[in-house]
């Protein structure tokens, strides 16, 4: 089996002197280790015989060569990447994220990398507890990077308390961890519905609602992160009416094993009349329901497994899997901060004997903890510990 690609991000603190121990504990697991260093690390660590990155523009860089090519070193090494570890992590470093800063090899590697980050920081106990910083960590929480605490003890600078980079076992273990997880839907089809129905009353005016698709697209895109094949199908592009949404999943869900069903179908549709309706007389709109799509799943594909999702205007009492369903993900459109634009969630899973609330978080960190959840749930793969 190929060995997995980790990239090394080593900033300029004290503790970047534990790098080559900590690069000599992941190559003893068998990943392969590139290590990309900012300027100020090559202070505190040095690498013999292995090859570091540093500068975006060596000397003897030949733009010319990279437009023949098209191929750039640092966007080739965020494709290959399996992981990114930094390690440590300086507050500056964590600043540079949290606002997006791509100002060296480290920094735009992170942006252009779609495989999981994981951030160690490591600084005085002053700093680690700054608003400012505590802030930053905040932000780069939100952007669903995973973050190992810096740990309490006597410090470099001389003074005792959080700071201390995380032990190396616990930060290789944090690896090994994270990367079974990037393979846990890998040979699992998913189905993903997402986004608005439009219902038409007339040949230029719609029933909809306010779904913008969001918590469909980070599921698709948190399970295409564990390894699935994975199809998004998006309201407006992919279908409009209910009954198109009807008929596409009627097509496509026998060659899927799981299908989360986030769309937003309209509930109510009226008899649509030709042309333009005139705005100078009255017009009564008789609601008519529309078939629940979430209830036909299993008749085009009995073993599929069917993840539903509820958007309530204040959530009910009791919560009950609804309409089929093997589980049903609910959330309260009444709150404006977790709403249908909004781009964080606080949702409750709810299946048979069981009951798991996610607190609001960006909706990228919801669909992964929901994602991991239903692969130790349902045994999709075996990844150990608890949800």
């Amino acid at each position: 089996m190929k060995s997995k690609i980790i990239i090394l991000g080593i900033s300029g603190g004290i503790a970047a002197v534990k790098a080559p121990e900590l690069m000599r504990l992941l190559t003893k697991k068998g990943y392969q280790v590139e290590c990309v260093l900012t300027r100020s690390a090559v202070n505190f660590v040095k690498l013999p015989g292995v090859k570091v990155y540093v500068d975006l523009f060596e000397s003897g860089f030949n733009a010319k060569k990279v437009l023949v090519q098209r191929q750039v070193e640092h966007i080739a090494l965020a494709d290959k990447a399996d992981l990114i570890l930094i390690a440590p992590a300086t507050a500056n470093l964590m600043a540079k994220l949290a606002h997006g800063i791509a100002d060296d090899y480290l920094t735009t590697l992170i942006l252009a990398t779609k495989a999981p980050v994981i951030i160690c920081p490591a600084m005085n106990v002053n700093m680690w507890n700054h608003p400012a910083v505590k802030e930053n960590l905040a932000k780069v929480k939100q952007l669903g990077y995973e973050i190992i605490n810096p740990v309490a003890g006597r410090l470099a600078c001389g003074y005792e308390g959080l700071g201390r980079l995380a032990e190396l076992k616990k930060i290789t273990a944090a690896v090994v961890e994270r990367l079974k997880i990037s393979d846990s839907l890998r040979g699992k089809k998913i189905l993903v519905t997402a986004g608005p129905t439009r219902e038409p009353i007339d040949s230029v005016r719609f029933i909809t609602n306010a779904s913008s698709g969001k918590m469909g697209t980070a599921i698709a895109e948190a399970a295409k992160k564990r390894g699935a094949e994975v199809r998004l199908l998006m309201g407006q592009t992919d279908f409009v009416t209910g009954q198109d949404l009807l008929a596409l999943v009627k097509k496509t869900t026998p060659d899927y094993d799981i299908i989360f069903h986030t769309a937003a179908v309209g509930d109510f549709g009226v008899q649509t009349r030709p042309g333009k309706l005139s705005s100078r007389q009255p017009v009564n709109l008789r609601l008519e329901t529309q078939v629940k799509i979430l209830e036909q799943i299993k008749k085009f594909n009995p073993k599929i497994r069917v993840i539903g999702f509820k958007a309530e205007y204040g959530l009910p009492g009791k919560l009950t899997v609804q309409f089929g369903a093997d589980a049903t993900i609910y959330n309260d459109v009444s709150r404006k901060d977790i709403g249908f634009a909004s781009d964080d969630n606080e949702v409750i899973l709810v299946m048979p004997g069981r009951k798991i609330k996610i607190k609001k978080t960006s909706k990228t960190i919801v669909a992964g903890k929901l994602l991991d959840f239903l692969v130790r749930h349902y045994r999709w793969k075996f990844l150990g510990g608890e949800f």
